[in-house]
């Protein structure tokens, strides 16, 4: 855009100096010349850009953000589900590869506002050590106590949980990170809540976690 700006204010300085000291005979045809061949530069120049992007859309990857209402359905390009409650959906997809970040809102008493469910085609290994690393140096900082990881079960899914606790403001806080899925995909979710009403929590995710399912993406249409 900064380059198209430049281009007019020097075609315009031009075509002013030509009509002040060229004959009109000569400036008028001679600006009208350059400012068509300008407008045609310009064009294919938008042509080429637009060649560029359709060709090479398989090598970008596509995200999208949406927000269900309760009770939407949504299906991707690896994963289908439809929550009861209102959710905010950020999508990757690149290939066959998807990942979902899930935000449902949550409506009982004492649900917290942030909360976080995510989908993806990547295997719980490749997720685990990132968000567990990043849960040890949290309870680093507030002296919270972290468990073991331990084998767990929801639904279908089978994987791992691992607990933490901690308190703040006098007050209790526990919270878990679940992994459930294998080497084809994986349902991952961190839960912190207050005492109260961390049970009520963790069993919303796993709620959720078992109405989501696993789609087979459409292959491409046969080139005619």
């Amino acid at each position: 855009m900064c380059l198209i700006i430049i281009v007019v204010l020097l075609y315009a300085g031009a075509s002013a100096l030509a009509l002040r000291f060229l004959p009109s005979w000569l400036a008028i045809p001679l600006v009208s010349i350059v400012g068509l061949a300008l407008l045609f530069i310009w064009w294919k120049i938008r042509q080429f850009i637009k060649k560029l992007k359709t060709k090479f859309a398989d090598f970008i990857p596509q995200e999208k953000i949406c927000t269900l209402k309760a009770g939407e359905p949504y299906t991707g390009h690896g994963f289908a589900f439809t929550f009861p409650v209102a959710c905010e959906v950020s999508q990757t997809h690149f290939h066959e590869v998807e990942a979902l970040i899930l935000k449902p809102k949550f409506d009982f008493t004492g649900a917290p506002k942030d909360t976080l469910i995510v989908v993806s085609t990547f295997s719980p290994g490749e997720l685990k050590p990132k968000i567990n690393d990043t849960i040890e140096k949290v309870f680093a900082q507030v002296e919270g106590q972290a468990g073991e990881p331990a084998p767990v079960t929801v639904g279908p899914f089978t994987g791992e949980r691992r607990t933490f606790a901690t308190s703040k403001d006098g007050k209790d806080v526990r919270g878990e990170a679940v992994y459930l899925g294998d080497k084809n995909g994986s349902i991952v979710w961190v839960a912190i809540a207050l005492g109260e009403s961390f049970e009520t929590l963790a069993a919303k995710y796993r709620e959720f976690a078992v109405l989501i399912k696993r789609v087979e993406t459409p292959a491409p249409p046969n080139p005619s």
